[in-house]
Order: C-alpha cells, then structure tokens, then sequence
C-alpha cells in the first residue's frame, strides 16, 4: 500500500515505524525536523515531498499533524480514503461538512479511529441521550504546573475541543458517534500523582446506562497523545479493507 502522510511526528513516526512493509509520501510543515527524523530513524521507506499537494497516486491519507490542516484534506478525498486524528477540527462544521462533502463526491471514505477510548459500537447503538468526559491527566501534558489536582475545564465538548487541541480529540470523536459537540459534557483535571491519560465515559440511553474508564500510558515521544491513539490508526489502517470488520 501507497501511504499518503501528513506530519512525521510522534503518530506518523510510529506508523512508519510499524507499517516498514508500505510506502509513505511524507508532508510536514517543518521539513527539516522531518529530514532529522527520518536520518534518526532510518527510516527506509519514506519519500519527503516539498507540498501536500504532491501526495498523489497513493491508495490512503493519513492527517498525524495538527487540527489547522484538516480542511485541505478535500485533496486526499478526491484521490483515496482518509483517515484522521485531528479529530477536534470538526468542532467546526463548515470543515466538517466540507470534507463530508469532498467524500460523498468522490466515493471515498472519511475515517475517524476510535483513538483513546472505546465504547463507541455501544455509544453509537444505545440511543444516547447524555454524555459525558472525565478526562484527567498529568500537569505536564497539559503544558501546565499544578501542584495539587485542579479541574481546568468545565463544559462543552466543542469549547473543551477548541481550548485543548492536542489533548481532548477524545471527546470530538464522542461528540460525533453520539449527540453532538454542544450537547456532549467534559470534565478535564489536571492531576500530578498520576502518570496516565484517564478518560471516563458515562452514558445514558434507551438502552441503558454505561461507563467505561480507558488508563492510558502516554505515547514515548508525546506526553499529550495516550499510546492507544497510535495504535488505534494502526489498526485501522491495517483492517482497513478487511472483508470481515468486528465491532
């Protein structure tokens, strides 16, 4: 498979790392740290290119960069499926409907990994009706230095989304697979005892009531991203055309 990439951070590097048997065309907007990376890790596979626009004849994008790029994803779309992390950028629905849109058009698909948590077959099946995210982290990856703990947000998914870019795409995919961003409820703490990204999730449908708590160690090269993140893109990726798909 031909890997269209944007961003060689902590998630794209790991997905070059554990995909050694695909073909990436990289874009990052730091082409230097990228060609650091690259000659750090030898990574064999990975072709730098100067413009997003140059990711072509590729059979997957993958956006590992940052929420600002996401609505420039319309170009992948016309070309193949994309997978996004950036999840939060759809807190904007103009974006969010663009790339609807661009997919629709196209006849390619638009894929939104679980990331952190889980849950979300249940959320998706239980007729929701209230949402909400406690999500707790050490005081570092929220660039922060408390030394007790401290609630820093109280309210909506789109507002915890748009204050905490990096570290709450959680509770964007939550908001998407249930009722919505304004509607969705989050909590965030900072806590300096714990060495975990904690995200509890309680639900109430039709159906019943439901929680799940997700203890995340965080990714080695990014206090901010939970390790199952990662590997969550790394999943999908892997079943991506898979006949049979489980949950």
């Amino acid at each position: 498979m031909r890997i269209g990439l944007i961003g060689l951070g902590a998630i794209g590097s790991f997905l070059v790392q554990h995909l050694p048997e695909h073909a990436f065309l990289v874009w990052d907007a730091d082409r230097a740290k990228a060609e650091k990376t690259v000659q750090e890790k030898k990574f064999k596979n990975v072709k730098l290119v100067t413009r997003m626009e140059d990711i072509t004849d590729v059979d997957l994008v993958v956006e590992a960069a940052s929420q600002e790029v996401v609505p420039y994803l319309t170009h992948g779309l016309r070309q193949s499926d994309v997978l996004v992390m950036s999840v939060g950028a759809f807190t904007d629905d103009y974006v969010l409907n663009l790339l609807i849109d661009a997919a629709e058009k196209s006849g390619h698909m638009l894929f939104i990994p679980s990331g952190a948590i889980g849950g979300l077959d249940v959320l998706q099946a239980c007729r929701p009706q209230t949402v909400t995210l406690e999500t707790r982290k050490n005081p570092q990856s929220l660039d922060r230095s408390d030394e007790k703990e401290t609630v820093v947000f109280d309210g909506s998914a789109r507002d915890a989304c748009r204050e905490f870019p990096k570290n709450v795409n959680v509770a964007a995919t939550l908001s998407l697979a249930g009722i919505g961003f304004d509607q969705t409820r989050v909590r965030v703490i900072s806590d300096p005892k714990t060495t975990k990204n904690t995200h509890t999730i309680r639900i109430e449908g039709e159906t019943g009531k439901y929680a799940f708590t997700f203890e995340n160690t965080p990714l080695v090269e990014n206090s901010k991203t939970s390790a199952l993140a990662a590997y969550s893109a790394l999943w999908a990726i892997q079943r991506k055309d898979a006949r049979i798909q489980i949950g």
